[in-house]
């Protein structure tokens, strides 16, 4: 295997790829924001009362504020025009992802999340379902996330209020106390291929859900809200929604989903990708985006061809599970930097494809 080979920084990047093959189906192609060029200082110009705190003591109010209330704080003077953006939050969340910026914007979630929670989400890189590489950023939660998770962990879907009223017994006024996500029309796809046209009001499964245990007493009083089979006048697509819903877990299932038995009855995600984004991860001054190994792309087209060894396979995927799961996720996981050092040396894929360069 590869485990004793040197990798240079142009092998490595003819062994990736940085653009999504299969992962196009996220919000994307925003437009990005226009800074303002006005850079002029005024003597007088003040935030008035707040203007009397301690600097540190005002960098942690600031911080608190959402980028909503950010914004129009930086219309107020100079002076605060010139603090805001001297915010690190502010700086590197402009500089590395402004589209994620104009997602929540356009979604109206950008109230929801504080600054520094945005930055710390930044300056992190682990799926909070899996715990491998997230690449993504489910807007709801402001959690990072990775494909196969968005796909398989029915906690990081999104529904709309009229579906998760019935599925949880709610009312508008409890859905107040969730974000909700107005939805940008296009066309999506997180293993399911969804055309949206119009604008949708859509919450998190997993906020609905923690919202219902709430309303309800308990996560038992939640269970029994489900009947065994459907009700009259319900079809029987609706029924299995609602199942999945109810199983969806709150805690971090923190391992890979593919790689676990598959389930019958699984319902098409109906707004797949319509809330989440690729957001990179910042570490220092760098900005990891992620990077897909093409000899996992060669593995799958192996399988596919029947040419790929038995033991290679049998390395891959568990006993008593199918491999196309195995597979495919392993096609679309996007690793970091410092992951795909590591992939690279048991990667069966890279060995052929290094073999074939002559390298």
């Amino acid at each position: 295997m590869s485990s004793d080979r040197v990798f240079s920084e142009e092998l490595i990047d003819k062994l990736t790829c940085t653009l999504e093959l299969n992962l196009g189906g996220m919000i994307r192609n925003l437009p990005l924001p226009q800074t303002s060029p006005i850079h002029r200082h005024a003597t007088n110009s003040s935030l008035g009362r707040i203007d009397t705190l301690p600097p540190e003591l005002l960098l942690f109010i600031l911080n608190l504020l959402d980028f909503q209330s950010l914004s129009r704080l930086s219309r107020a003077s100079f002076r605060a025009k010139a603090i805001v953006e001297a915010l690190p939050a502010y700086q590197e969340l402009l500089e590395h992802a402004p589209d994620v910026l104009v997602a929540l914007g356009r979604t109206r979630i950008l109230r929801y999340h504080s600054a520094a929670l945005l930055r710390q989400t930044l300056r992190t890189n682990r799926c909070e379902s899996c715990f491998d590489f997230g690449a993504f950023l489910f807007l709801p939660t402001c959690e990072r996330v990775c494909f196969q998770c968005l796909h398989e962990n029915h906690a990081l879907r999104v529904t709309t209020l009229n579906l998760a009223k019935k599925c949880f017994h709610l009312t508008n006024s409890h859905l107040k106390k969730i974000p909700v996500l107005h939805s940008i029309p296009g066309t999506y796809s997180v293993m399911f291929h969804v055309s949206r046209r119009k604008v949708y009001r859509l919450v998190s499964v997993k906020q609905v859900k923690q919202l219902a245990i709430e309303v309800h007493g308990s996560a038992e009083n939640v269970a029994r809200l489900l009947p065994p089979t459907p009700p009259q006048g319900m079809s029987r697509r609706d029924f299995w929604i609602f199942k999945w819903f109810h199983m969806a877990p709150l805690d971090p299932p923190a391992c890979d989903l593919s790689r676990k038995p598959g389930r019958s009855n699984l319902v098409e995600d109906d707004f797949g990708g319509m809330a989440s984004i690729r957001m990179p991860s910042l570490s220092g001054t760098s900005a990891d985006r992620g990077r897909i190994c093409k000899g996992c792309h060669l593995i799958d087209r192996l399988h596919s061809q029947g040419s790929l060894p038995t033991a290679v396979l049998e390395n891959l995927v568990p006993q008593g599970i199918g491999p196309s799961r195995p597979l495919l996720a392993l096609m679309n996981r996007l690793y970091s930097r410092e992951g795909f050092l590591e992939h690279i040396k048991t990667c069966y894929g890279v060995d052929r494809l290094l073999a074939g360069w002559g390298k």
